[in-house]
């Protein structure tokens, strides 16, 4: 069971499970449980888009580290990436005017615990206006309300507020000069924007200082986190027999959007990320 004063890393992927079921974050986060059971049925279709989204990340970081475009696209073999490749490489070019970071670690504490964040890649446009981009590669594009509920939607410009002048020194970024930045080379229209503000960044504090709010409590009280209402959860649940919950994944066709990134154990290596004490 969880430790008073446990001070731990939390990440968009394992507040989105406290948000969408307390007692998952519970098992996978406080107590560290491996993964019991399938995510989504038939296992190799997920097995295969999830390796999908990883080399394609792979090729973006590759892309934005220097390496030459003319290298990267003669290492890929599968139609289905190269695919995905063909549409970024337009768009990867019209960046490399600007100053950017693939993949940057940025972390802030809030509440006893540290708030981290892995970017795909942070853009400084100029002065005022900065691009945090996230490559999604779901075959569907999620609708603008689905996107907005997402909590990395907020968490990713909250954080970098805070630390975003680790990266870029020269002057102080205003919460109204971040724009989230979703991207989806699958999807006929490839962006969803978010832009941020000075308000939308209270609110974000005020919504975080209540989830961690919550999940302090949870560990203090050393009980059983609650379990989700929404049975649906569920079947997209690796843990869901050891709640009851059935022992059959859900079907992958019918999945909310599956994100490769979304179901990773992510613990970093606190010496590898950027803080500021807030």
């Amino acid at each position: 069971m969880s430790k008073p004063n446990q001070s731990l890393q939390l990440n968009q992927s394992n507040l989105q499970d406290f948000l969408d079921c307390p007692r998952r974050f519970q098992l996978k986060v406080i107590e560290g449980l491996s993964l019991p059971a399938a995510y989504s049925e038939p296992i190799g279709k997920f097995e295969i888009s999830t390796l999908l989204g990883n080399r394609f990340h792979l090729i973006c970081q590759q892309f934005f580290s220097g390496i030459d475009p003319v290298l990267i696209e003669n290492s890929l073999s599968d139609p289905d990436l190269q695919a995905m490749w063909d549409k970024f490489l337009p768009y990867g070019k019209s960046l490399l005017k600007y100053r950017f970071f693939p993949e940057p670690l940025l972390s802030i504490s809030l509440l006893t615990h540290k708030l981290i964040a892995k970017y795909d890649l942070v853009v400084e446009i100029n002065s005022e206006k900065y691009l945090i981009i996230d490559w999604k590669t779901a075959s569907k594009k999620p609708s603008r309300s689905t996107l907005d509920k997402k909590l990395q939607t907020h968490l990713y410009p909250y954080i970098f507020s805070q630390t975003g002048n680790d990266l870029f020194p020269e002057t102080p970024i205003s919460p109204a000069c971040i724009e989230m930045h979703y991207w989806y080379p699958l999807a006929s229209e490839h962006k969803e924007i978010f832009p941020y503000s000075k308000d939308k960044n209270a609110e974000v504090k005020i919504d975080l200082e209540q989830i961690i709010g919550k999940i302090n409590t949870y560990i203090s009280e050393d009980v059983e986190f609650q379990l989700t209402d929404d049975n649906a959860v569920c079947q997209y649940c690796v843990f869901r027999s050891l709640c009851n919950r059935g022992t059959s994944a859900g079907s992958f066709e019918k999945s909310p959007s599956i994100e490769h990134e979304d179901l990773k154990y992510v613990q970093f290596d606190i010496d590898q990320v950027s803080e500021i004490e807030y």
